[in-house]
């Protein structure tokens, strides 16, 4: 693992004194969705924590704080040059004098493994016991999943039994180095045992408590006289005993700093339960006392304050000439009076400011103006036909020139709105390069309802859904509806600038800038053809995420093709996989 330079100040001290920290690497070989279910798995831990539903924010790994009875939940996630960082924090306040907060991390930096990291802090006025805060069920679900590292091994979550003379050489050869910091929890079986299966649950229940911080190992009784033959009788453990042996263990160690504990204490299910809360407070101890391992150095207060440092100016100033331009090229306002004789103009707000690099305030095409029926007979009558037809005339030629300088002003508009565009592009790079984001005040839907008039409305000039696509929504059934936004929002954005700027961009894969369960992979040959424009366009290329293609709530598939036309791309099919590529 690489350590992670933020250089950021670390976080101070808890003012009870104590702060435990396991940190776990994901494995190299781990599914790339990896990063995104440690998230998955950390929000769900959370909300049963609270004991309410989070809100949808928290489901899509956004930023949010919910509020709970004696309890806060934060989180708040940043994707810049540097990686993907995820973090939470849920503090909890039973009473007064008492504060703990339990952290967690999912780090994805840029070229490295994802990081996981959990942080119990006790803030309390007088010292609290963190035994009860520490997530192990979460860390041992996450091991489930996805491979994770601890110290360069495997992280344990389960038992592992000494079934074999080459693996009680191993253990012993690991329990005696000097370089160990993980404590072992070592289990003897009697040998006059009558249930097994009880005595395998609470070894699993322990290896379980003890994700992270320490390592259950189960000796038979053939191994047990193995081990004492190696450290003697009075450092081993047999008979249903167990035994915690502390990193720096030797055969010469003092057998109190090893505490044994007898098979009688642990009759009946209260004294198993007491004997494994004894094991997790040794543990924890251990680990606040080694240290954290100290390679991820970036949390939650980190995050939120690189956030506050950085602001949303230069975002909110790119998002406020986009909808600028948007007025000024878009249709014309409407009026409550239809008879208007002034036409519909075009015009930027009049509270715009100065830097709007001269967006157009002109008419366009101003409809000359008409005359009833009644007044031109009052007219025919009134006037002598030459006087009539001077009028006319003379008419005619206002009403030519008011049309040609209407469409001079057009191209004025169009000519500024265009270049306006260069400038928002300009400006957009340019938050970029300062590490901001142009796009992070651009909302996205929470709901099917708002998804099509979301598209036209902040990515109209860039993406366009076909007829068919609006007519899907209406009965989508994927579950994750930002995630299918950040989705026609990379479409809008990265994968159409690579068209405008190579024409065939070669973006193949994972897309990482969306999440790690997103492809962009090749259709089948016969996948899908849309007609779009009067024409009959082959749709080569899909978004997909989720392997679960026979679930709609869990698979998101969108089929795309870009329009050289237009210069826009085209969503001809979502969020539902296609008939044909199911067969």
């Amino acid at each position: 693992m690489v350590r992670i330079d933020t250089r950021l100040p670390k976080h101070p001290a808890p003012i009870g004194g104590s702060q435990l920290s396991v940190e776990a690497e994901v494995a190299p070989h781990a599914d790339p969705s990896a990063a995104d279910e440690c998230r998955r798995t950390a929000v769900d831990w959370l909300q049963d924590q609270m004991g309410t539903p989070l809100p949808r924010k928290a489901q899509a790994h956004r930023s949010f704080t919910h509020t709970g009875n004696d309890a806060v939940c934060r989180a708040i996630r940043t994707r810049d040059g540097r990686g993907d960082y995820w973090a939470a924090q849920l503090e909890r306040t039973p009473r007064k004098g008492l504060a703990t907060v339990t952290e967690i991390v999912v780090a994805h930096p840029e070229g490295r493994s994802p990081l996981v990291c959990v942080k119990v802090s006790d803030r309390s006025v007088v010292p609290a016991d963190p035994a009860s805060q520490y997530p192990a069920d979460m860390l041992a679900g996450m091991a489930e999943r996805i491979p994770l590292l601890l110290g360069g091994r495997t992280l344990s979550h389960t038992p592992i039994v000494v079934d074999a003379p080459e693996t009680m050489l191993g253990f012993h050869r690991m329990l005696v180095d000097p370089g160990r910091r993980m404590p072992f929890a070592v289990v003897s079986v009697p040998p006059d045992i009558e249930d097994l299966g009880l005595l395998r649950r609470r070894w699993e229940s322990l290896a379980r408590i003890l994700t992270g911080l320490a390592i259950v190992w189960v000796l038979p009784p053939k191994m047990t006289y193995r081990l004492s033959g190696q450290v003697s009788k009075s450092l081993s453990v047999f008979l249903g005993a167990w035994r915690f042996y502390r990193a720096g263990f030797n055969h010469l160690a003092d057998r109190t700093h090893h505490p044994l504990f007898l098979k009688n204490r642990m009759e009946d299910e209260r004294g198993a339960e007491e004997t494994a809360r004894q094991f997790l407070k040794m543990a924890i101890e251990e680990r606040i006392r080694a240290g954290p391992d100290g390679h991820l150095s970036i949390g939650y207060d980190d995050l939120a304050r690189e956030e506050a440092a950085a602001g949303r100016v230069p975002a909110r100033l790119v998002a406020r000439l986009r909808d600028s331009l948007r007025s000024s090229s878009g249709e014309p306002p409407r009026t409550q009076d239809a008879s208007t004789s002034e036409g519909d103009r075009v015009q930027m707000p009049n509270d715009a400011p100065n830097w709007q690099f001269g967006a157009a305030q002109a008419s366009v095409r101003e409809p000359v103006p008409a005359t009833s029926e009644t007044d031109a007979a009052i007219g025919n009558q009134a006037e002598p036909v030459g006087r009539r037809m001077q009028t006319a005339t003379e008419g005619a030629g206002i009403q030519a020139h008011r049309y040609n300088e209407a469409l001079r002003r057009a191209d004025q508009a169009e000519r500024e709105r265009d270049e306006a565009r260069r400038q928002v592009v300009q400006l957009t790079e340019l938050v970029r390069t300062l590490g901001g984001n142009p796009d992070a005040v651009t909302p996205f839907p929470t709901a099917w309802e708002q998804f099509a008039s979301w598209c036209d409305e902040n990515l109209g000039e860039c993406v366009s859904l076909a007829d068919e696509v609006r007519r899907e929504l209406r009965g989508a059934e994927f579950e994750d509806v930002a995630l299918a936004a950040r989705c026609i929002h990379w479409l809008a954005h990265d994968y159409r600038d690579e068209c405008l700027r190579s024409g065939d961009p070669s973006l193949h894969g994972c897309i990482h800038e969306i999440d790690e369960r997103v492809y962009n992979l090749p259709c089948d040959a016969d996948c899908l053809v849309c007609k779009w424009g009067g024409q009959r366009h082959p749709v080569k290329w899909h978004l997909q995420c989720g392997a679960d293609r026979h679930d709609p709530r869990r698979c998101l598939c969108i089929y795309y093709f870009w329009d050289e036309e237009t210069q826009r791309v085209v969503v001809a099919s979502m969020p539902s996989q296609r008939e044909s590529a199911r067969n």
